[in-house]
């Protein structure tokens, strides 16, 4: 992998199963490929829209309402809030894990608050009032644990109500806790606008830096939302042929028709940006991989999948691109199931 997905997981889920983080990953195939379509952006609404009904909805099978998912969409924002890059397979294996799914993935069943460790164990308790949702942390709470007995919010209601004791037997009481913490805004208040009337111009500065770079983080997560779109929308119903850009390198993915291996007449045009990088770079080499979808006989897809290979590399060829420079690579697994039939019936060519 270009990145290691896992790492970023586990800044999050200390415990996160290494099995499941790759299960996630091949599930999320191609949006992975390109920078801008890994990450998912929280600030446009149609962004989490999609993750809703694709993931949660779709991937999950959950049938909660909307308030419910957006909740769960609202946590995961705000365990990242310190991160720009919200990497997909972070916010996705959260997901799952918040309510009880990673066992969709190859994970254990039932999964709890407890076993996700790092930041995310320690953002439990939050609720949504903490994290731009509805204010009613505990209510929310009690609402998820009593609607779903495999998800793993009744631990996060646990944690905010044992927060409100106002004292008793040796607990400290929330309200010195609240008191404590009004004291240290209005010394904050008080520092703060010492330091403006002494020293204006540096705090001009600030806030002009500070505004600059909000309004980049915006425009990249803009620039997220539209390539991520791209990506999805470029995945054809049946044969055809999607062209992208990998670490500056052209690649191909060439799609097929249920139980065909018949090459789309797009492929030779499409073919031209591998024509120019091999004539640029002769010693390159184009790798050719089939894969099939789960549906029929494992042998006969098998087949299918070498046929589909030899085929797009014999297009390749006939493009001009020289016969020696093409390499039939199979993959380690030739059926895909953690993608749409659509997106399994396909060839991948790679600049190795």
């Amino acid at each position: 992998m270009a990145e290691d997905w896992l790492v970023d997981v586990r800044k999050y889920a200390a415990n996160a199963d290494e099995n499941v983080v790759g299960a996630i990953v091949k599930y999320l195939g191609i949006a992975l490929r390109n920078r801008d379509s890994s990450l998912v952006s929280f600030t446009d609404p149609e962004e989490v829209g999609r993750v809703r009904e694709r993931f949660l909805r779709k991937k999950l099978g959950l049938t909660d309402p909307d308030n419910v998912l957006n909740d769960s969409l609202d946590w995961v924002k705000g365990v990242m809030s310190g991160d720009n890059t919200k990497n997909r397979v972070t916010v996705y294996y959260l997901l799952a894990h918040y309510f009880g799914k990673l066992d969709l993935f190859g994970g254990a069943a039932g999964t709890t608050a407890a076993t996700l460790g790092g930041a995310a164990a320690a953002a439990v308790g939050l609720g949504a009032a903490g994290i731009g949702g509805s204010g009613d942390a505990p209510a929310a709470a009690a609402t998820a644990a009593t609607g779903r007995s495999d998800n793993i919010r009744p631990s996060y209601a646990a944690n905010v109500n044992a927060g409100d004791d106002d004292g008793g037997s040796g607990g400290w009481p929330s309200w010195l806790t609240w008191l404590l913490l009004a004291a240290a805004l209005v010394a904050l208040f008080l520092l703060f606008r010492s330091c403006s009337a002494e020293k204006p111009v540096a705090t001009t500065a600030a806030t002009e830096a500070t505004t600059a770079g909000a309004e980049a983080n915006v425009a990249a997560d803009a620039n997220a939302v539209a390539a991520n779109t791209a990506a999805e929308a470029a995945v054809p119903a049946g044969a055809g042929v999607v062209s992208a850009t990998v670490d500056n390198k052209p690649m191909l993915t060439v799609y097929f028709d249920l139980a065909k291996s018949d090459v789309t007449n797009d492929l030779a045009a499409a073919a031209a940006k591998l024509k120019a990088y091999v004539d640029a770079n002769p010693t390159a080499k184009l790798a050719v991989s089939g894969y099939n979808d789960p549906s029929g006989n494992a042998a006969v897809n098998a087949e299918l999948s070498k046929k589909r290979a030899q085929a797009v590399a014999a297009a390749l060829a006939a493009a001009g691109i020289p016969a020696g420079s093409i390499e039939l690579v199979k993959p380690a697994e030739t059926t895909t199931t953690t993608v749409t039939p659509d997106q399994a019936r396909r060839v991948e060519v790679t600049v190795k």
